[in-house]
């Protein structure tokens, strides 16, 4: 399966422009939490932002062993960084709650939030498959990031903070064949939440980053399901989401971004960006 590409190049692994250890990308004095940051791409982030100096990490997940896993894993390559974890379900709006207020008292104000949990519903055609496993798609992707939103909101900085949503290409690509309903609704549903949240909270930089297509358990299941994916080394997702963080990306700020997309060209467009819907969800053709 080959994909459209914004930029005439169409990165698989990272590359200098993304480098976390590049000063400009630093991350030094911040406070991040990420969510799903036992598991897949999460402890990936996490390696990513402490690279680049960041010294005050939580991470959010379900499974307690995974968590303690990635502390160790990170405190072995970064000794003198902070890292809390926080065992909780997104859908839960207390277990959110304790996590955030207590990143928050324990660091000071959240800077960043990457919301990197989500959920792939069982493949099923909608007209035979099981609701209830379907509409759990909706309840993480969606609910979910509506708790992070709320609480995020609560106990961010007053000053620039981030919410960044590790979303995917399936919001906007064209039908990607019988099964994938549940997943690619929930998350383009996630994906205009988003929207609205930046738009009513000018103050926050909202954006939507699809990651590429990762080696997850998450996406076993689309493989399972008969689906060939190229997949993409996950340092160039999480060497991107560092970078979307930065200075130099504020300019997409609102926008569905992929992480393959080479950032020099993308800034290489920043004029035509600021003044177009390019890179946002809409309908085709409409307004031509």
């Amino acid at each position: 399966m080959a994909f459209p590409t914004y930029t005439k190049t169409f990165h698989n692994s990272s590359y200098p422009a993304i480098d976390p250890t590049n000063p400009a990308l630093s991350t030094a004095g911040k406070v991040v939490v990420i969510t799903g940051g036992g598991s897949g791409l999460g402890p990936h982030i996490a390696h990513a932002f402490a690279t680049s100096g960041c010294t005050k990490i939580a991470l959010i997940g379900r499974t307690p062993s995974t968590l303690l896993a990635t502390k160790t894993f990170l405190l072995t390559l970064h000794p003198t960084i902070q890292v809390l974890t926080f065992t909780a379900d997104i859908t839960s709006l207390p277990s959110i709650t304790h996590a955030l207020s207590n990143t928050a008292s324990t660091f000071g104000p959240i800077d960043i939030l990457i919301s990197n949990a989500a959920y792939c519903p069982d493949p099923s055609p909608i007209g035979t498959g099981p609701i209830d496993e379907w509409f759990r798609g909706m309840e993480v992707n969606v609910k979910g990031n509506l708790y992070l939103i709320q609480t995020f909101l609560q106990y961010c900085t007053a000053e620039n903070p981030i919410f960044v949503h590790v979303s995917t290409g399936s919001a906007h690509l064209p039908l990607l064949g019988s099964g994938m309903s549940g997943y690619a609704i929930s998350e383009l549903a996630a994906t205009r939440v988003m929207d609205y949240f930046g738009m009513e909270h000018p103050g926050v930089r909202v954006m939507n980053v699809h990651p590429g297509v990762l080696e997850t358990e998450m996406n076993k299941k689309a493989v399972e399901a008969g689906f060939v994916l190229p997949f993409d080394d996950v340092e160039l997702s999480a060497s991107f989401i560092v970078w979307s963080v930065s200075p130099e990306a504020e300019f997409l700020q609102g926008k569905l971004i992929w992480a393959n997309w080479d950032v020099e060209e993308l800034k290489a467009k920043k004029e035509i960006l600021g003044k177009t819907d390019e890179l946002t969800i809409g309908l085709i053709g409409w307004g031509a």
